[in-house]
Order: C-alpha cells, then structure tokens, then sequence
C-alpha cells in the first residue's frame, strides 16, 4: 500500500515537474565532455579526471573496414581511459590539428545530463551526473570511426518502439516486454528525490534481475500507476549503431542509451535517471 501511495503521489506532481537545466548547469556539461575529448587528444590526464567518474561504464562499436558491419571494441573502463592519455603524452601520440572536436548537448536537467561528442575515433553518447556541484561522466555508449548510411524511418520507430516497451514494462508489470527492451548486460543507475528534504538521493543501480523482479511484483501486488500517467518516448538523437532517447515515467525521466542487434532491433545498454525537483513557485 505504502509503495502504491508513493507511485500516485509522483503520478500526481509530475506536471510540475521543470527539466531543463540551468545556464551554470549547462555550460558545465559542455565544458566536462570537451574536457574528455581534449584529454584523449592532449594526453591530459588532469582534463579526464575533470570529466570521468571513476565507476565509469564505458564500451562501443567499431566499424570494419570497407563494411557497414560493426563488432564490439570492449569494455573500457576509468583506469584505461587515464592509461591510454599517459601513452598519448608519453608518445607524443596527439591529435592532429584539424581532428574533429564538438560537442552537442542532447538534454540537461538538474541532477543528470547528456551529450554527443564528435572526436577522431567517432561518436560518443555519454550521460552525465552531478554530485557534490560537479559534473562527471558516468556511462558512455559509442560507435566510429564514422556514420556510414543515414538511419530510416524504420529505425525511428524502432527505438521509440524500445522505449515504450520500457515504460510499458515497468507500468504493466510485464517481463516479457522487459526482456524485449534490455540487454541482460544493461547498466542503469539514479537517484530519487526526496520532495519533503528538497534534495535528490544518494544513487544506487538497478541490474536487469531487479527491473524483471519489480516488474514481477508490479503485476503481483497490482502496483499498477493511473491510466493518466505520464508515458513518453522522445527520440534524442540516431546513429548507425547506437541512438540517445528520453523517457517520462511516473517516477521521473530517464536517459537512455541503445545499440543496433543483429536482427534489426534496438535495445537498451544504458540508462540513467532521475526524479526531478517540483517547479519553484
């Protein structure tokens, strides 16, 4: 009853809910995720300590040669990330002048964050999170070293497809649509916010065992949210490979990071989410 409870107060103040970032917030993000790429590019390892989080959830694609195929390139994780920038300084193995470097910001909101960055490797999706007023990144999906055909409409639907099916998941307590939206090898972590505190909580993960065993008891305890809950799929961005959208759920939003299967279908590799503080009056 009491989890009942929680899920119709959120259902209720959700409306009120503001997303957007602020300007600060913003120019933050920017600067950790060109702080990333110029740490890669200048052997900076000072610039990637500015950028990554130490639990750092980071893997990608590559793309073979003369094919539009792509394989897996491996985990890589923080220690790699600040070995491989000593290698760059120590080899004097820099970027060249005219490498691409851009940053694009897909959506900041008050406690999480994310963007797409171009460097000479290819594309990076990365989400971002901000504890103790920084903002660090957490989860980075990529593929590269370049697009090699524009995605279809086919794939638009696709993802947005994946997205529902995640919602839908969690709202109707069906593993079935679940296990048809996440990769058993998905990362997803965030943080509630405590309205009566007025501050978001310490951030814990949900594996893929947890989201099929709440989703269990949504359908056992009938922890069902009201049939005018919030439930929205908004395409961020699509890739070859990989695609960034947004979801609006009863519990807040949700960043989410998808890769192209074999088979055609999209599915989720990494998510990261929020509650979100109420408007200010």
């Amino acid at each position: 009853m009491k989890k009942i409870t929680l899920i119709a107060i959120a259902i209720l103040v959700l409306g009120s809910f503001v997303f957007a970032g602020s300007k600060a917030d913003q120019e933050a993000v920017e600067k950790a995720s060109m702080n990333y790429i110029e740490g890669f590019y200048e052997g900076d390892e000072s610039k990637l300590k500015a950028a990554i989080a130490p639990n750092l959830k980071k893997h990608g694609f590559r793309k073979k040669k003369d094919s539009d195929k792509y394989t897996p390139a491996g985990e890589f994780p923080y220690s790699k990330a600040m070995n491989y920038a000593k290698y760059v300084r120590e080899k004097k193995s820099y970027a060249k002048p005219n490498s691409p470097k851009k940053v694009e910001l897909l959506e900041v909101s008050d406690k999480i964050a994310i963007s797409k960055v171009y460097a000479n490797w290819g594309i990076d999706y990365m989400l971002l999170a901000k504890n103790d007023g920084k903002w660090l990144v957490h989860q980075i999906l990529w593929e590269g070293p370049e697009r090699t055909s524009d995605p279809t409409e086919a794939d638009r639907k696709a993802v947005k497809k994946a997205g529902m099916l995640y919602l839908e998941g969690f709202y109707e307590g069906d593993q079935e649509k679940l296990k048809n939206a996440l990769l058993p090898t998905m990362y997803k972590y965030g943080y509630g916010y405590d309205k009566k505190k007025g501050e978001f909580k310490k951030g814990g993960q949900m594996t893929y065992e947890k989201a099929l065993a709440f989703a269990r008891e949504v359908k056992e305890k009938k922890w069902f949210p009201k049939k005018d809950a919030p439930k929205k799929v908004e395409v961020l961005d699509i890739m070859n490979k990989t695609a960034a959208i947004k979801v609006t759920g009863w519990w807040g939003i949700d960043y989410m990071l998808l890769s192209k299967q074999e088979n055609g279908t999209w599915m989720f590799e990494h998510i990261m989410w929020s509650g979100v503080p109420p408007k200010k009056a």
